[in-house]
Parts: structure tokens; sequence; C-alpha cells
């Protein structure tokens, strides 16, 4: 039996080549970009801890949104009552009752004393803190016996 000798030429080689390369382009991107498969029980909590570190995360996010909500202060404006209110240690700004601070967060009442707010279904009061009454020589008022 005779030995067959194969002849190649050269733009069949370019092409396997060129097989070759993009063969190998596809695998390397496929391993940078598509991430390894974590266990289930532990893909959670990690899921759960990387959506609460940026407010763009949480607000895409399908969890409970829970905010910090810091009251400045409360006043009644011509259009109704505003509330200067600072979110997570963010900037402060000024918001009415029946806005949405964030996504699941909604401020429902402004009232004296305080803010009424929705979290997640539930709702909450937030104190508004008030500033000690200092007296004609700048001594804050001691308890009253009243």
């Amino acid at each position: 039996m005779p030995i067959a000798h194969l002849k190649l030429s050269p733009g069949l080689l370019m092409q396997g080549l060129g097989v070759l390369v993009t063969a190998a382009g596809l695998v390397t991107w496929a391993a940078l970009l598509l991430p390894s498969a974590p266990s289930v029980a532990s893909a959670e909590p990690v899921m759960a801890a990387m959506l609460t570190q940026t407010p763009a995360a949480r607000w895409f996010a399908d969890i409970p949104l829970h905010l910090q909500i810091s009251v400045s202060g409360v006043m009644a404006g011509s259009q109704g009552a505003v509330a200067i209110v600072s979110l997570d240690g963010g900037p402060a700004r000024a918001v009415r009752s029946g806005e949405e601070l964030a996504r699941g967060v909604r401020l429902v009442a402004i009232e004296r004393s305080g803010l009424v707010v929705e979290q997640a279904g539930q709702r909450s009061r937030v104190e508004v803190p008030v500033l000690a009454q200092a007296s004609f020589w700048g001594e804050a008022p001691g308890p009253s016996a009243n």
C-alpha cells in the first residue's frame, strides 16, 4: 500500500492558522468574562453584600431597601411642609410628603416633631432633633421641676 503525501497550499495553512487563533481568542475571552460559578449557599450573602455597596446597585436590586435617614429639620413653606433629610450620610436635600426618597422608601407625612417614612411596607417614625434653648446668658436651662 502506497503512502499518500499531503500537499498543503499556503492558503490552506493560513486558513487553519486563522481558525486556531480564533478558537484561542474565544476561549481566552470566555475565561475572562464568564465568572466561575460559586456554590449557591455562599453566593447569596456575597450578592447581597455587593448589591448594598453603592446606591446605583441598590436602585436596580430586587432586595428591600433600608436607608439610614437623618433629619436636619422641618419647615413650613408656601406650598406645604418641607423636610431637610440626608440619606445614608449623603448630602442634605429638601423633600415633601408623598415623595419617594429612594426605591421602596416613601415619605408619608411631615409632622412637627418627626417624619413618618414607609420602608419595605413598614411605617416608621424618624424624630427631628431638638436644639437646646439657651438663656440670655448663653447657658442651657436646667431640668424643670414640673
